[in-house]
């Protein structure tokens, strides 16, 4: 059996395309464990009616005594599973037809299986089913520096996992508003795993409704504490050139964001965080960020020439 974990918070209005995509599954020996995190809409009433007569959806709250937020409730959600595999969902995606099967038949004796996701917006349209991926998902033979880093991606949905292998790297991280996902996988990956790659687009995820990770992007400081907490996680299991690398013109990508939100403080945790971690860890990138920080402090004190200045706050 596979349990599906789905944390629900406010989606009177998505969910019902959600559970229905997986009342399709062609593969039907599935639980699916639904967490509501405190609604105040009629997440619950339309839960309900959708999943009435079906005994494979279980629809839990979130018990007051433990901590608010999707993370929580998958942690929760998690400990009521009985599937021998896990999949991780989102309660505004939809699913393929035979994601389910087709992942099933795909993880064998490995750890765990990908496959594709896209993208979509506003009413999903069933001809996304018949979408191909434009690459290939590739095998690769240094997969923890690849996802820490970036170049090999894999949200928290895109994997089903053996329940035995990824029980044993949780719980997830509560106190993480964003990259909860990011810092558990690298947990996971910093001992090695066998997975196979399912080369078709299985999960549609959509995009435009409200999320942590979209708060982050319209305002920099909400996020910024989690996203350094999780970084700091990543560094102290992977710290190659290449890790640092990546994390560094990621914080600086962050670090404009705020400059031109005028989010001095948060601009200059971004650099005091370059400069803690050492993220500059040779000759030519130090000489290149103490360029920045010194264009940094002119910002400050002039306030203005964002769009002039940006090209001097790159790495």
């Amino acid at each position: 059996m596979i349990s599906i974990i789905i944390p629900v918070y406010n989606r009177a209005n998505l969910i019902k395309e959600t559970l229905d995509s997986i009342k399709l599954q062609t593969y039907t020996n599935w639980e699916c464990i639904i967490v509501d995190d405190g609604s105040i809409d009629d997440t619950i009433g339309v839960i309900k009616k959708t999943i009435e007569c079906d005994i494979r959806f279980k629809i839990f709250k979130r018990p007051i005594k433990l901590n608010k937020g999707p993370s929580s409730c998958r942690n929760y959600g998690v400990s009521l599973c009985s599937g021998k595999y896990i999949q991780f969902f989102d309660s505004d995606d939809i699913m393929h037809p035979d994601h389910l099967k087709l992942k099933r038949e795909g993880i064998k004796t490995n750890d765990f299986v990908i496959c594709h996701l896209k993208s979509f917006s506003g009413d999903f349209n069933t001809n996304l089913y018949e979408i191909t991926p434009s690459s290939s998902i590739e095998q690769n033979n240094n997969l923890l520096e690849d996802f820490a880093c970036g170049a090999f991606s894999m949200m928290m949905v895109a994997p089903m996992w053996k329940s035995k292998i990824i029980k044993s790297y949780l719980p997830i991280r509560e106190d993480l508003h964003i990259l909860e996902d990011h810092e558990l996988y690298v947990r996971v990956l910093s001992h090695p795993k066998t997975y196979a790659v399912i080369n078709r687009v299985l999960i549609f995820n959509r995009i435009g409704s409200e999320s942590s990770t979209s708060s982050f992007y319209k305002k920099v400081s909400y996020g910024l504490d989690s996203y350094f907490k999780a970084k700091q996680s990543v560094l102290q299991i992977i710290s190659t050139p290449k890790v640092k690398l990546s994390i560094l013109k990621m914080t600086l990508s962050i670090f404009r964001r705020a400059l031109i939100e005028r989010d001095f403080k948060s601009a200059s945790s971004c650099i005091n965080y370059v400069k803690n971690q050492d993220l500059c860890y040779n000759f030519w990138l130090k000489i290149k960020f103490l360029r920045i920080y010194l264009f940094f402090n002119l910002f400050k004190l002039i306030k203005r020439g964002d769009t002039m200045l940006k090209p001097f706050f790159k790495i």
